[in-house]
């Protein structure tokens, strides 16, 4: 299914997800230079004007991956990289022709995209094609930087290297030198395979030209697929991996709140630091952080939705080691501590296996989910909470994807998590999976699986708060398992999981519990088309899908009047089947349509609903000075979940990045997301109407300072009938802040916000940040 969230399955064009797509090539594609004692350092200016550049090897080999994997790429758009290691740093030089200026402009850390001239590193330190940390770097110096994860073909933007990029413009295109020092580059003592790299370039003025450092292959199910090996590296990191390092950074926050007429003042002094014993261990360590000025969420319209949300998470701390962690929300979801005083993380990695310890102890108030068959219930932890997490991952023997069977892997993990609350009351989870991927002849196979057994002794009350104190132990299980398969021809997918009735983790995110779910989906790749008009679509691909949940008998639920035994086994939750086309065409343009002939149940009891509907949605890049514009919805019958009734409705996102060239070199980002639900009236019952409203606004006044603009509404009401008035509820957000770094060691903060939401009273705070490293970059 083309849809947001299943994207991966096939929306092999995105950036952020799909340049994964890449062919064999020979090996020591990559050679480094170790740079001698009486070698002048590399000055990081982008002019590549050192004598070492001189004598590294020149890797030229690039091929275009979209919009045409495969095609021809015009002499004048050729790409050079060269490798020099100088005694901390790894240096990455990249010469970049091109017949037009490039382009360029100021944005966010975190938010380069394709509509400007970028150059992208990927480098698997373990060499397995498992994961790797990765940069994109504009030609303004600004970074995009995170770890890549193999296995769900995602990206963690949470992790900030500390890079140093700087970009030359020449009359034939550009220059650019990126340092990564080796201590931000996390690597197994002894390497049983060499570091791999893949190197992507965008082009946005060439038809929005993506190439890639070797042959693409657009059928392959990850980025890493056919990376290529890294060579010269083993002297310097020989050198290296005994080194010792570490940072820290303090940050000190002073805020001035007022509610319900009272002002409250005070500061809060926060510390967070790693230490890198060696090259295969880092310990992080977090003491009293403050996270209230991160992004807050994008709207959601949730007042007809059953089922929880996850959220992306966007503190650094907890995405240091995800990686290492590699598990669905089920197992481990970060969110789950949402204020911690403390926290430490150790993690080792080696040549066949890793792990990583977490300890953290989180404050009262933390909300964590608890599955229903039919929706999610929210528990409020009525306590401080201590938490562990270790998790432990085998990686077998693989075949690299130089060798004549083609590439395979196979990776099997432990996950063991305890959450206790102070005076009682504790839960604990054991869990089991696997991951193997093999690739051979065009043709590539993923399966994924995981069992986990969970136990709990809380007390929770009517409200849904988890006080202190021992209940009865409960124990429970669940079991998941998906299928991927791609080729020329075909891009197929099954999954199935089961989920206990009390299956509870107080660390992960579980939105559904008591039921099974099936699906399956069959997508046919029906090659290139041209249009009337000439409209080349460079992907066409029909799409089959089949979806069916089931409740499982639960005799310990309520049935709603307080008589237990009322969760009957085998309702039909949901049952969807779809079908319809999927497509890629100009302008990075992925686009989607289906006809769904679903059914919907809203609770235990209740009718089993035909709500068929049209579902669709495109991403694209429409103009230069959009980044990109997604939008999905679905128009038909709908299912209204509170009232248990049908009506004609639907639903619809929409999001779009804008970037604005300003004078004096600044620049301006203005990204609006609109969210909204829609379900006529009809008879007795009213109709319902979400809407949610966020505009993020960015002004760039140099590299170093910044202004950003928050204004958020969320609004949910129904209308009148004849027999209640119309209702509503609104929750309003406002900030302001002014950022300015003034060294790469330290920074300033300054802002205000102000908060309104429904039968709460409104907030306003001032706050005052600054943070100071303390440490060596590297």
């Amino acid at each position: 299914m083309r849809t947001g969230q299943q994207g991966r399955l096939g929306q092999v064009l995105r950036l952020g997800t799909c340049l994964g797509l890449l062919a064999c090539l020979p090996a020591a594609a990559f050679e480094v230079l170790t740079a001698a004692p009486d070698d002048a350092p590399v000055v990081v200016d982008g002019r590549l004007d050192e004598g070492v550049w001189r004598r590294a090897a020149i890797h030229r080999r690039f091929a275009q991956l979209q919009p045409t994997a495969g095609a021809a790429v015009a002499d004048d758009l050729r790409t050079e990289v060269q490798l020099v290691a100088e005694g901390r740093a790894l240096v990455i030089g990249i010469r970049a022709w091109s017949a037009q200026p490039p382009r360029s402009l100021l944005s966010r850390r975190d938010a380069v995209q394709r509509d400007q001239d970028m150059v992208g590193v990927w480098i698997d330190t373990n060499g397995r094609g498992e994961s790797a940390m990765f940069v994109k770097a504009s030609l303004a110096g600004v970074v995009t930087d995170g770890l890549y994860r193999a296995s769900d073909d995602e990206e963690d933007l949470g992790p900030d290297f500390p890079v140093q990029v700087a970009a030359v413009r020449l009359p034939d295109g550009y220059s650019m030198e990126i340092r990564w020092p080796l201590a931000a580059l996390r690597y197994p003592y002894q390497a049983a395979a060499p570091w791999r790299m893949v190197v992507a370039r965008a082009v946005p003025g060439a038809n929005d030209l993506l190439l890639v450092s070797g042959e693409a292959d657009a059928e392959a199910l990850s980025f890493l697929h056919a990376s290529e090996p890294i060579t010269g590296l083993t002297p310097v990191l020989s050198r290296h991996r005994d080194r010792q390092e570490g940072d820290v950074t303090m940050e000190w926050t002073g805020r001035s709140m007022r509610s319900e007429g009272a002002t409250s003042n005070r500061g809060s002094v926060g510390v967070e630091g790693w230490w890198r014993p060696r090259a295969d261990w880092l310990v992080n360590a977090t003491l009293n952080p403050d996270f209230a000025q991160v992004d807050i969420d994008a709207p959601q319209t949730s007042g007809n939705r059953a089922v929880a949300l996850a959220l992306p998470e966007k503190r650094r701390y907890f995405l240091e080691s995800a990686d290492v962690l590699g598990l669905p929300l089920s197992g481990f979801y970060s969110r789950t501590v949402a204020d911690p005083r403390w926290g430490v993380r150790a993690t080792w990695r080696g040549e066949a296996a890793d792990a990583t310890l977490l300890l953290t102890e989180d404050r009262a108030g933390t909300v964590v989910t608890r599955g229903r068959p039919f929706g999610t219930d929210e528990w409020t932890l009525g306590a401080p909470s201590s938490a562990q997490v270790l998790r432990s991952r085998w990686q077998g023997a693989a075949a690299t994807a130089d060798d004549d069977d083609g590439h395979q892997a196979l990776t099997l993990g432990t996950l063991l998590s305890r959450r206790a609350l102070e005076g009682g009351g504790q839960g604990e989870l054991l869990g089991v999976d696997g991951l193997w991927r093999q690739s051979a002849d065009g043709r590539h196979w993923k399966a994924q699986w995981s069992v986990m057994a969970s136990r709990h002794n809380l007390v929770v009350d009517g409200d849904g708060r988890v006080t202190p104190g021992q209940g009865p132990q409960r124990r429970d299980a669940s079991a998941w398992m998906n299928l991927l398969y791609s080729d020329d021809h075909w891009l197929n997918a099954a999954e199935v999981s089961i989920i206990g009735p009390d299956f509870v983790n107080l660390l992960g995110f579980v939105d559904q519990a008591g039921l099974w779910r099936a699906s399956g989906e069959l997508n046919r790749r029906l090659g290139e088309f041209r249009l009337p008009g000439d409209l080349l679509l460079n992907q066409l691909e029909w799409h089959w899908g089949l979806k069916e949940a089931r409740s499982l008998r639960d005799d310990s639920r309520s049935d709603g009047s307080g008589q237990l035994g009322g969760q009957p086994g085998g309702e039909v939750i949901l049952r969807e089947r779809r079908t319809g086309f999927w497509l890629a065409t100009t302008r990075r343009t992925n686009a989607w349509l289906n006809a769904g002939l679903d059914q919907q149940r809203a609770r235990s009891g209740g009718r089993l609903h035909d709500v068929p509907a049209w579902h669709g949605g495109v991403e694209t890049t429409p103009f230069a000075w959009m980044a990109r514009l997604t939008a999905e919805g679905s128009v038909g019958r709908q299912l209204d979940t509170e009232l248990d009734r049908v009506g004609q409705g639907g639903w619809w996102s929409l999001q779009a990045s804008t970037r604005w060239a300003l004078p004096g070199g600044r620049s301006l980002e203005i990204d609006p997301v609109l969210t909204g639900t829609r379900i006529a009236g009809n008879g007795t019952f009213a109709a319902l109407r979400e809407t949610g409203v966020r505009l993020l606004t960015l002004l760039h006044l140099n590299a170093q300072e910044s202004l950003r603009v928050i204004v958020q509404n969320e609004r949910s009401g129904r209308g009148a009938t004849a027999l209640k008035p119309a209702e509503s509820e609104t929750h309003r957000h406002r900030s302001l802040m002014w950022k300015k770094r003034f060294s790469s060691r330290w920074q300033l903060a300054l802002g205000a916000q102000w908060e309104s939401r429904p039968q709460q009273p409104s907030t306003r705070e001032v706050f005052l940040k600054l943070e100071a490293a303390l440490g060596d970059e590297g």
